[in-house]
């Protein structure tokens, strides 16, 4: 059987496979849903599934549905993308993935399909993705770089708008571009921690370069953020306002410390790009290490079908010790990245 295995894992190092050079990126390559299942926020495993975690709401999944999103001069996409149905009586569920940021300057992006006009209001706005302090389960709870919607000013359209922190309906700052239904778009928020504020793009063209001009932004809130720990996706309705989060497909997130980590092209992928690292023993029993020439931010490791079935947050590790005992006899694809964005990928043999 170890023969057999091994024969495949010669066969897999010859596919080419495609990478995203941020901090984080998922493109959906998994199956089943994002931040599981549970009805008690905490439970495991049903309140984790694909690296995502629910922290509140507890009534229906994020899926991940068949296709991918794609945003002309990005990266091509990878696996699938995950749907929010629009309707909080039967999908209120927020979930949180968790990233690795130095410093006070933090980016995310996605490739975003709104639908239709469900759950949007003509002025009001709220939101559906956002940076959190803190990660898991529980005490997820501030939530800086907040991407908000509403209709646009024209039917059949909407408008994405943004705000630094807590804010009321009317006080994102949003974007005047009305943006048609069923017609992807690509969304870059930024966040700086010292200024308190936060920055959108919608459908930037300055991709893999310097950060642009063209953003709006919104400092409206005096509540702070200390630190970002998680990228967020959000599932809401507020009664009072009548305004809530749309039915809308969402793809390709990126979270970096650089603009050109979010919005990388296919001439950004380079050499440079690679961390320079080695995992051993291969084939593997009971632990992989793996040793790097600079820090490694975070670990993911995914069996044959894509699926994430162990991951590990660091902060400043140049040679870490993976426990795999409980993994199944197989083949196994490793992703690691560095804090600096750069990216080791490999597999291994159990």
């Amino acid at each position: 059987m170890r023969k057999f295995y091994k024969s495949l894992f010669l066969v897999a190092l010859l596919a080419i496979s495609q990478i995203s050079f941020g901090q984080f990126y998922d493109g959906f390559t998994g199956t089943g849903n994002i931040g599981g299942n549970c009805t008690t926020i905490g439970a495991t495993p049903d309140c984790e599934s694909n690296g995502w975690y629910t922290h509140s709401g507890t009534n229906g999944t994020i899926d991940i549905i068949a296709g991918s999103l794609s945003y002309n001069g990005l990266q091509a996409s990878t696996g699938n993308k995950i749907y929010i149905i629009g309707n909080n009586t039967q999908l209120s569920r927020d979930v949180n993935h968790p990233v690795t940021i130095s410093g006070n300057v933090a980016y995310y992006s996605a490739i975003i399909n709104v639908l239709d006009s469900t759950n949007l209001h003509e002025t009001n706005v709220n939101y559906f993705m956002h940076f959190a302090t803190t990660s898991g389960n529980s005490n997820v709870t501030v939530f800086p770089a907040r991407l908000g919607i509403k209709k646009g000013s024209t039917p059949g359209t909407f408008n994405l708008a943004v705000s630094n922190l807590n804010v009321a309906v009317n006080a994102y700052t949003v974007s005047t571009v009305d943006l048609p239904f069923n017609t992807p778009v690509f969304a870059v928020v930024k966040y700086d921690i010292s200024a308190n504020t936060a920055y959108l793009w919608v459908n930037p063209t300055d991709l893999g370069q310097n950060e642009p001009t063209g953003f709006v932004s919104n400092n409206a809130s005096t509540s702070t953020a200390s630190a970002i720990a998680a990228i967020c996706i959000r599932n809401g309705w507020d009664n009072t306002n009548t305004c809530g989060t749309p039915k809308a497909e969402i793809d390709e997130i990126r979270v970096g410390t650089t603009w050109a980590s979010v919005t990388p092209t296919p001439q950004s992928v380079n050499e440079n790009s690679f961390m320079q690292a080695s995992l051993y023993p291969n084939p593997a029993k009971d632990f992989i290490m793996i040793s790097a020439n600079e820090n490694i931010a975070n670990v993911k490791i995914y069996d044959m079908q894509g699926k994430v079935v162990k991951q590990l947050a660091l902060s400043a590790e140049q040679e870490i010790k993976i426990d795999v005992k409980d993994l199944t006899n197989g083949i196994y694809s490793v992703v690691a990245l560095s804090n600096n964005g750069k990216v080791f990928n490999s597999k291994f043999v159990k």
